[in-house]
């Protein structure tokens, strides 16, 4: 009998194998009225409020949000920079992480520095209290975070923390400003993941896309929970649009999911900006498509899936 069960659960798919676990996310409004969103993981014994960023890869903390085990650890050097031209400096090192009851050993980023790269030398961090910093926070003494949770689909030396975990697919749910809660759903279940549109994403995690307006402009598009706005990135001049303007996102090859927004309104996550790039066109829609999309992380597909909430 005991076999015939062993069988039985070895002949599950993983995912309905796997440990299903929510992870509450809030907002967090800085001083200036920037919004993040975090989450509460437990990493080397302390639990620890994150900021989640789907625009970047990797667990990384500060030193003081580490216990014993992980600030005297040594590990690799590593180092990581962010658009807004924070860079961090550190070492590779495996500690416990806890995520809803999921649990395991991580290799994460342990920050021993921070600074700014060349091209943006004047980042947040340039005038910031180091002794006070916290991630995305902006360089507001006292604000941030004591870690960053990247959770992109995207290789790097430091992986995703998730995928270290064993959770092999993901939703994302920020809550938004009609009132809807937000969460992550690590594991879940092939129920919860079906009618998902799906979208694949190559080896930097974005997809083909549009943003549709004025004018027509299409690149590789990324989401990212760490920033507000929708940004041009590309080499060509763009004179972002007046706000009241009416704009479609549209995400994958053949543009067929798609939202709508109003260029400049704070509760669609809507202000548009422009950002020099040396070639391409790359697009970010932000954190806009998670007030109107649950979105869906594959890590075996390599897949994004997006269904309206």
């Amino acid at each position: 009998m005991i076999r015939a069960v062993a069988l039985a659960l070895a002949l599950l798919p993983a995912a309905a194998q796997a440990q299903r676990a929510e992870l509450p996310v809030r907002e967090v409004d800085l001083p200036n009225g920037d919004r993040r969103f975090a989450t509460t993981l437990r990493i080397d014994g302390r639990a620890i409020e994150v900021g989640i960023d789907t625009g970047s890869v990797g667990l990384r903390v500060l030193r003081r949000g580490l216990g014993p085990a992980g600030t005297g650890a040594r590990g690799p050097r590593v180092s990581y920079s962010y658009g807004v031209g924070t860079a961090f400096e550190g070492q590779a090192v495996s500690v416990p992480v806890d995520a809803g009851g999921v649990a395991g050993a991580v290799e994460v980023m342990r920050i021993d520095a921070v600074g700014c790269t060349a091209a943006r030398p004047d980042c947040p961090v340039a005038h910031a209290d180091l002794g006070a910093y916290g991630i995305q926070g902006d360089g507001i003494a006292g604000q941030g975070f004591a870690a960053i949770l990247g959770i992109r689909l995207q290789r790097d030396p430091v992986g995703n923390p998730f995928e270290q975990l064993g959770v092999r697919r993901w939703l994302v749910e920020l809550p938004t400003p009609g009132g809807a809660p937000g969460r992550i759903v690590l594991n879940p279940t092939d129920a919860e993941v079906a009618g998902y549109a799906r979208v694949g994403v190559d080896a930097e995690g974005t997809t083909p896309g549009c943003l549709l307006g004025p004018e027509k402009m299409c690149g590789r598009v990324f989401f990212d929970t760490g920033a507000a706005g929708l940004r041009v990135i590309r080499a060509a001049p763009f004179r972002p649009w007046p706000n009241g303007t009416a704009a479609t996102l549209a995400v994958g090859s053949t543009g067929t999911q798609t939202m709508t927004v109003t260029i400049g309104r704070r509760d669609q996550a809507s202000g548009l900006l422009y950002v020099r790039a040396a070639t391409g066109t790359r697009l970010s829609f932000g954190f806009a498509p998670y007030f109107h999309w649950s979105v869906l992380y594959d890590a075996d597909a390599h897949q994004i899936g997006l269904k309206a909430r």
